[in-house]
């Protein structure tokens, strides 16, 4: 896909802090890149996929950015498929309550690994940049550089997909704030799910 990127094949990009930003910093921003959604929250929750062949019946069925169920149990997909994969969607809400857009890093860590970091906006000026940072083989960050904009549902918030075909023990997977495109570790506007994977 032409917009989605790999490690070593991105030049570094300047971002701009997230839209609705007030312009007082109430904490202090420890890696200077301004790319915190200040006064507002980064919200990450579990899709329940109502209805489609992917629907997962230990999510509450109005999980969403405003009611955010963050903790599932789920059956490891049989190998070689995506058959029980987690849907991961995230936004950033200014004090308002409304979906305001920024770059931002999913990071995944214990067992499983991102199946999926679709582009944002498809052939638009927005990235999506999926990699393999420890080198064992499993994708575990994708970077979008904003929200989706594709005029179809999901549009204004942060998709990742999560699967997980061999051990069955838990992955949790932090969402934040990410202009720098570093990841998560020195980042404060950060929400994170828990999947607890079962044979």
């Amino acid at each position: 896909m032409r917009r989605l990127l790999t490690i070593g094949a991105f030049a570094v990009m300047a971002f701009s802090g997230l839209a609705g930003a007030s312009a007082h910093d109430d904490y202090n921003d420890r890696d200077g890149d301004s790319d915190r959604n200040r006064g507002g929250d980064a919200v990450s929750y579990i899709n329940p996929d109502t209805g489609a062949a992917t629907a997962n019946q230990d999510v509450a069925p109005n999980s969403s950015c405003f009611s955010p169920d963050q903790n599932d149990t789920q059956q490891v997909s049989p190998s070689g498929t995506a058959t029980n994969n987690v849907h991961n969607d995230a936004c950033f809400l200014d004090r308002s309550g409304n979906k305001v857009d920024g770059p931002a890093t999913f990071q995944s860590t214990g067992v499983g690994f991102i199946s999926a970091c679709p582009d944002p906006d498809n052939a638009g000026p927005k990235i999506a940049i999926l990699k393999d940072t420890n080198g064992d083989g499993r994708n575990d960050f994708c970077f979008q550089s904003g929200y989706q904009e594709k005029g179809m549902a999901g549009d204004l918030e942060l998709h990742a997909r999560l699967n997980n075909t061999t051990t069955p023990e838990q992955q949790t997977v932090v969402w934040c704030s990410d202009a720098n495109m570093n990841g998560c570790g020195d980042e404060r506007n950060k929400s994170s799910i828990t999947i607890n994977w079962v044979k």
